[in-house]
């Protein structure tokens, strides 16, 4: 059966490679070769630049980020998420997809993961197979072309894959970060309060997000985004409040060594994970939380060559601490919302929605401003980490040239915590990216709350400056997430994952961002992931 040509709209020129989860949209001789096995997961679809479909590569289940090694090849990482009860959890995997040259899918290898691959104490979920445990999210190539890192969020793990010899050459634990001495805001109290007092049995993963790689001293660097994260399924839930932790007779399950924390409102109130910690007996000798709320910087081995510590929290309690740890929350139930009402806070309504400002302090026992946007940017001989904070707003600005010693330069935040959510400003940055475009440096910056597409220019020395925003969509609908640039078309590829689609951006007057085209798949899959842009080709992650 031949695939539709998607439903375009504008003066575009563009090239598209789509990813669709199930395999009826398309299936020819090439797609169910050998080369090009069909494993009942996503597709990797492959387009010229006028629109027209040359072909399709099968790669793993639910792949969550496509991306171009080189111009003849993709990779994707596949996240194999399981289903909301547990009952069905496919294999995650990444796929690696060369070209021929006149664009047709010459083969589809997809590499999956078993025990031999694990490196230290790796975070498996209790009884459960490490090839359906771990979750590839985000990749990272390597400046050469040989070497790609994926990041296993929920595992508090990196995957190494050898792209020359196409295979995982390790899955690298990434340690726990010991929170006793580390400035961290972890009461609500209704104040910007980090201390470094903290127990000494209190540990965070750093669970990255997205991953970015530089070179430096002629060496590989792998920057990542600490975020932290979470399953919450009806059939598994990581976290649990440390008040919480008890044994099947009902009594507490911590230490003796933890159970003052039971005296203390805030400490007992903590959500930690709940299937770490524990010595053979089940009793919780360590707490660990999720996230770092840091960024890092690690070798081309996984090894740990800096982190930025509390100077995240840092910054915002000393400038912004009437403001520290807020976002933007939300809630449908009409009790919360009469709550809001008694309380005299402010929201407003978008369709049965209330959407309002959380207190000072409201994201401390969770996971602080959760660091989660990444890019990087050389210029001049220097290079710079962009890192998007998505629960408090705005993105930090470091100087990233020696990789050992990192320095903030800037954090850049014009949101207006005083208006409601819809009109104050670009809010939850959720991607990223750098590019230049005759002689000057760009970031572009997709908001998923605020549905707005944001762009900066940039200068040596980190400064950044606005140039534009612009409205894709209706606040809350999520309808700016992922973007990539294409220099070919001086254009940015913005995924909406309301109405399922692309919209194509016009950069060619920086100052006057507007929507030239979209690509529709409302009626093909269930949601776009990420776009990736490549010579003349664009790939859209779908699941």
């Amino acid at each position: 059966m031949k695939f539709p040509t998607p439903a375009l709209s504008g003066p575009l020129s563009l090239a598209l490679a789509v990813s669709l989860t199930g395999c009826a949209l398309f299936s020819n001789d090439s797609s169910l070769s050998e080369k090009n096995p069909d494993l009942g997961g996503g597709q990797i679809l492959l387009f010229t630049l006028d629109g027209q479909f040359i072909d399709a590569a099968n790669v793993g289940h639910l792949p969550d980020m496509v991306t171009f090694i080189d111009n003849r090849r993709l990779m994707s990482a596949n996240e194999g998420e399981p289903s909301d009860d547990y009952q069905t959890d496919p294999e995650g995997s990444v796929s690696l997809i060369d070209l021929s040259r006149n664009g047709t899918v010459a083969e589809v290898k997809t590499l999956t993961f078993n025990d031999t691959h694990l490196q230290g104490n790796v975070r498996i979920k209790p009884e459960t197979a490490a090839s359906v445990d771990l979750e590839p999210e985000y990749i990272a190539v390597s400046p050469d072309g040989q070497r790609a890192w994926v990041s296993l969020q929920e595992n508090n793990a990196i995957a190494i894959v050898d792209l020359k010899n196409e295979e995982i050459v390790a899955v690298k634990d990434l340690g726990l970060r010991p929170l006793r001495g580390q400035r961290i805001d972890i009461t609500d109290d209704g104040a910007a309060n980090p201390v470094a007092d903290n127990p000494a049995n209190l540990y965070a993963m750093y669970q990255p997000d997205t991953l970015a790689a530089y070179q430096s001293g002629g060496q590989a660097y792998l920057v990542s985004a600490n975020e932290g994260d979470d399953r919450d399924y009806d059939g598994w839930e990581d976290l649990e409040k440390v008040k919480d932790l008890e044994r099947a007779d009902g009594t507490s399950a911590l230490s003796a060594t933890l159970q003052n924390l039971l005296l203390d409102t805030d400490m007992k109130s903590l959500r930690v994970v709940r299937d770490m910690g524990m010595n053979e007996a089940g009793t919780y000798m360590d707490l660990v939380m999720t996230g770092t709320r840091s960024f890092s910087i690690w070798d081309e081995d996984g090894n740990l060559v800096f982190d930025s510590g509390s100077a995240i929290e840092d910054y915002l309690a000393q400038n912004y601490r009437n403001v520290f740890n807020t976002r933007v929350d939300d809630t449908d139930d009409p009790e919360d919302i009469a709550e809001l009402d008694e309380d005299g806070i402010a929201y407003e309504m978008v369709g049965d929605t209330a959407y309002f400002w959380e207190g000072v302090d409201a994201r401390s026992l969770k996971k602080g401003a959760e660091p989660e946007a990444l890019a990087l940017a050389t210029i001049n001989d220097r290079t710079y980490a962009y890192l998007g904070l998505e629960k408090q707003g705005g993105f930090m600005v470091f100087d990233i040239t020696n990789p050992t010693q990192a320095e903030l330069r800037q954090y850049f935040n014009d949101i207006n915590y005083g208006a409601l959510p819809s009109q104050a400003g670009d809010l939850a940055p959720e991607g990223m990216v750098t590019f230049e475009q005759d002689g000057q440096h760009y970031l572009a910056v997709a908001h998923e709350l605020s549905s707005t597409v944001a762009l900066f220019a940039l200068s040596e020395g980190g400064t950044v400056s606005k140039i534009s925003s612009l409205k894709v969509g209706n606040f809350g609908e999520g309808a700016a997430e992922i973007l990539a640039y294409s220099a070919r078309n001086k254009a940015l590829y913005v995924t909406n994952g309301e109405y399922k689609r692309v919209d194509i951006l016009d950069l060619s007057n920086p100052a006057n961002l507007r929507v030239i085209g979209q690509i529709d798949f409302s009626d093909k899959a269930d949601s776009l992931q990420s776009v990736a842009v490549r010579g003349n080709l664009v790939a859209i992650a779908v699941e």
